[in-house]
């Protein structure tokens, strides 16, 4: 480990210290690369090395069975709008232990056997830890179902259907500062030995949106890998049909505020201390995931609030069906209906876009969509 040359005391760990060889090898190094490291690196990584769902955060398919199972309602809703076209793929991105897709799965057999007769589920995780966690859930679900690290063009080549709750805020992040000088790239750089953060000693060429407007200081924040993904599973909709949701914490309009934050047991955690032991995420820039949905040729809905997403979709009554077939246990289900939809909790701050063909006909549960 690095450490204080006078008092002896390391000041990073292990993955902390490949990182700051790297940056003296180098030099300062982006976020997004910082992050990638402290997410994926094989020794290290808060995805590959250690189980960061239930110890550091808690998802909604977590919190009730209902949310899957509306999500799967939503698939086999808009299957059946489409002309129920037959060899549907549908994948999940980011699936964590595996929750949400067994109790969307279980809405599908209800709703749309043939739909879960002829489609392929594709779960695509990058953690060999959740993909054992996964396929220990998933073991009973009789359709066919495997797992890929990535998603690639081996997934565009059907009607598609992919589900990404919570992903997209895990992607890596690229944050600009407001100068004088223009805008300069915000980098990890090093101090007493230690990652710490710098500034670019040249303004950049990205111009973000409305940038004219932002104050000295202004933060940006631009998340190419997440445009990226969001163009290609648009433009397979596009043109095989399909339909996706993107369910993350974040906000309608690109605005300009730093979001980036590491959570560890379930607690606020020192961005750079650490690397690998906490949970990194920013906020989602639905603005720009609209525009590169719609520059690659699909239809966007929303973005809206998860809990007018959920209320549309009917999980309000769902949760009084759960109630009456599980009176001990309706204060339990209430109160987990509520901190999905109350605005104070993950109602207001969850946003839901969905995309899908132009030619299609609006996706279910946008009825609030203005």
């Amino acid at each position: 480990m690095v450490a204080n040359a006078d008092e002896g005391e390391p000041l990073v760990n292990a993955l902390g210290q490949r990182i700051a060889e790297l940056i003296a090898g180098q030099g300062p190094i982006s976020v997004a690369q910082f992050m990638t490291l402290c997410q994926f690196d094989p020794h290290g990584g808060s995805y590959t090395a250690r189980q960061t769902i239930g110890r550091d955060f808690i998802t909604a398919p977590e919190v009730s069975q209902s949310f899957g199972e509306m999500l799967g309602l939503w698939v086999a809703q808009t299957w059946h709008d489409q002309g129920r076209p037959e060899n549907p793929r549908l994948v999940e991105l980011g699936p964590g232990r595996g929750t949400l897709m067994a109790d969307a799965v279980r809405a599908l057999a209800a709703a749309a056997p043939h739909f879960l007769h002829d489609v392929e589920i594709v779960l695509v995780e990058a953690s060999p830890a959740l993909t054992a966690t996964q396929k220990e859930k998933l073991s009973h679900v009789a359709a066919d179902i495997r797992w890929q690290e990535g998603f690639d063009d081996s997934l565009t080549d059907r009607p598609l259907y992919v589900i990404a709750n919570e992903f997209f805020d895990c992607l890596p992040i690229r944050q600009f500062i407001k100068t004088q000088r223009g805008w300069c790239e915000r980098m990890v750089g090093l101090q007493n030995g230690a990652p710490a953060f710098v500034l670019a000693p040249g303004p950049t060429a990205v111009a973000p949106v409305n940038g004219e407007g932002a104050p000295l200081g202004g933060v940006y924040e631009s998340a190419p890998a997440a445009t990226a993904f969001a163009q290609e599973i648009a433009r397979a909709v596009s043109v095989h049909g399909g339909g996706a949701l993107f369910i993350d914490y974040g906000y309608g309009e690109t605005a300009f505020g730093e979001t980036l934050q590491a959570i560890a047991d379930g607690k606020f955690a020192e961005i750079l201390a650490e690397p690998g032991q906490s949970d990194l995420s920013a906020h989602v820039d639905f603005g720009a995931i609209k525009r590169a949905v719609v520059d690659a040729g699909a239809v966007a809905y929303g973005p809206i609030t998860q809990c007018n997403f959920l209320a549309d979709l009917g999980i309000g009554e769902r949760g009084e069906r759960l109630i009456v077939a599980n009176p001990l246990q309706a204060r339990e289900i209430a109160a987990a209906i509520d901190r999905l939809v109350n605005p104070a909790l993950m109602g207001e701050i969850f946003k839901v876009l969905a995309l899908a063909p132009k030619t299609a006909p609006q996706v279910p549960g946008f009825g609030f969509d203005t």
